[in-house]
């Protein structure tokens, strides 16, 4: 029994013997290793995360950089390593040394995105309540404020709709009415008793007389820098004729320019056409006839309800073209184009034809060309500028203020544009807002 025992103990020790001499277990690999980089894409200054194996928990051991261009490294472990994106455009390579010796593997270029320009928010007159009360700022109260449009002097001349009113504004918030007491009617006269009936939008001329889409009158008023009020063309029955003012009718006129010799021009909404109103008092069709979308010839050219009109300093003509979800253009040679949107509702950015909108009310032209639209259903605020769109302000219906990427409008309606500020008729919110680009 003895023997066996022994036997058992010898063949035991041989085994073991055996097993530690041929031992492969595998030896850990310490050399540092790239796996991935989350998130992909941002801008210099964005913090990432690398992540990875054997990296060294000493921040400074660990030395990253994107094409060259050494990052700060916030944070370290074994596994990550957080940086902060340094200075760069393109396609950024990451490099990873950990205490001198190179990372192997590799993860995706880091991708840089354009800087955004930031534009902020903030209401300048007008409150959530509506009222029809002068004073300065959030004391003062409008009732849809529908239209927009300055003065030689900087101020702002508000049409307030549904208080069948015109209202100043000044740069720092305060009201006054020009005329309109809440009550509809089609009264001219001295500003203190004249009627208008839902007045729609406005503009002024170089000597500071202001002109009024007065909608449901079907006419086109004109309140004179010496406060008197009077129709300067429309018979006060909706329809279509063109010839001298006192006989021309139009058809639920929304929006009017002036051009520097006098001219008015004339969204004419229901006729689906841009009118011409003369100083000599004539009345004609510059574009449009039935309801449609065609570009071309100006007398060949169709429109869907245009809404908003604005010139430029070569007094091209701007056309927010509702219904057709467009935004175009009337040249001074008599061309119709489109300027931005393909036709089908939407919000989208980017190329100007492929870009998207959902009825673009209102719009103003700035100095350099550029192009500021109120997109009345999308609630944003859309730029036209070097051939393509984007939205600087808005996301969904409501209020707030703040960087134009999380603020609120509920319809905004038109646009002015006044030495980088633009000023926007906030129409469900009973405000006008300002927008300044950081």
């Amino acid at each position: 029994m003895k023997n066996i025992h022994l036997l058992f103990i010898l063949t035991l020790i041989l085994v073991l013997n055996a097993c530690s001499s041929d031992d492969d277990t595998p030896v850990r690999d310490l050399s540092p290793m790239l796996m991935s980089v989350a998130p992909g894409l941002g801008m210099a200054g964005d913090v990432i995360t690398i992540h990875g194996r054997n990296f060294s928990t000493a921040r400074n051991q660990n030395k990253v950089t994107f094409n060259g261009v050494e990052a700060v490294v916030l944070e370290a472990s074994e596994t990550r390593l957080e940086v902060v994106v340094p200075e760069g455009s393109g396609q950024g390579d990451i490099n990873v040394e950990v205490q001198g010796e190179q990372a192997d593997g590799t993860v995706p270029a880091f991708s840089y995105l354009a800087p955004q320009e930031i534009y902020m928010v903030a209401a300048l007159a007008g409150s959530l309540e509506y009222g029809l009360t002068d004073g300065q700022g959030v004391s003062a109260r409008f009732r849809n404020p529908e239209g927009v449009a300055m003065t030689p002097e900087g101020n702002i001349i508000v049409t307030d709709r549904t208080n069948n009113s015109i209202r100043l504004l000044t740069p720092e918030g305060t009201v006054t009415t020009v005329t309109g007491n809440g009550t509809k009617g089609h009264t001219d006269g001295p500003a203190s008793q004249a009627l208008l009936n839902y007045p729609w939008r406005s503009c002024v001329d170089r000597e500071g007389n202001i002109y009024v889409a007065d909608r449901d009158n079907h006419a086109i008023r004109k309140i004179s820098t010496d406060g008197i009020v009077s129709t300067i063309a429309g018979t006060g029955t909706g329809g279509f004729k063109d010839g001298p003012v006192s006989e021309a009718r139009f058809y639920q006129p929304i929006d009017v320019d002036v051009d520097n010799d006098g001219n008015l021009f004339v969204a004419d909404n229901i006729n689906h056409r841009i009118r011409k109103i003369t100083p000599d008092g004539m009345v004609s069709t510059v574009s449009g006839s039935v309801s449609g979308f065609n570009d071309g010839d100006a007398s060949e050219a169709l429109f869907a309800n245009p809404s908003g009109i604005s010139l430029d300093k070569e007094g091209n003509i701007y056309v927010a073209d509702r219904f057709n979800h467009r935004i175009r253009k009337i040249s001074t040679d008599g061309k119709v184009t489109t300027v931005a949107g393909q036709g089908d509702i939407g919000a989208q950015d980017g190329n100007a034809l492929s870009a998207q909108f959902n009825n673009p009310y209102g719009l103003d032209v700035a100095e350099n060309g550029d192009i500021v639209v109120a997109d009345l259903s999308n609630h944003k605020i859309r730029l036209i500028s070097e051939g393509a769109v984007s939205t600087i302000a808005g996301t969904s219906s409501g209020f707030l203020d703040g960087a134009g990427f999380t603020a609120r409008f509920y319809n905004p309606t038109d646009i002015a544009i006044a030495g980088g500020v633009i000023y926007v008729a906030d129409l469900g919110n009973h405000m006008i807002r300002k927008i300044v680009k950081e």
